[in-house]
């Protein structure tokens, strides 16, 4: 036979629960390192850093390579591309 108060407990421990796992996984996708970003118009790179490379050239040659590509056109914004990139950087489309 259970009493009433082991009812009104388990969405608590439910809830605290919860609130545990969020906080691992929070720290888990927390930034252990940081990373070069570069992001034009649409598109978004993300290096991490690593003395082997030569972070300025890289950008440097991915705008030209990008410039050459798509011309002006890569300067635009894709609203539904940068609300995708917004969703996996906030954690909801982690890839």
């Amino acid at each position: 036979m259970t009493d009433s108060s082991s009812d009104r407990a388990d969405p608590e421990v439910a809830q605290m629960a919860g609130e545990l796992f969020q906080a691992k996984i929070d720290a888990a996708r927390s930034p252990q390192t940081m990373t070069h970003l570069l992001q034009l118009g649409s598109f978004r790179m993300e290096i991490v850093p690593d003395r082997d490379i030569d972070i300025q050239k890289l950008f440097k040659d991915t705008i030209a390579d990008l410039h050459e590509k798509f011309g002006e056109e890569v300067l635009k914004i894709n609203m539904a591309d940068m609300m995708q990139a917004q969703q996996k950087a906030t954690g909801n489309m982690h890839g």
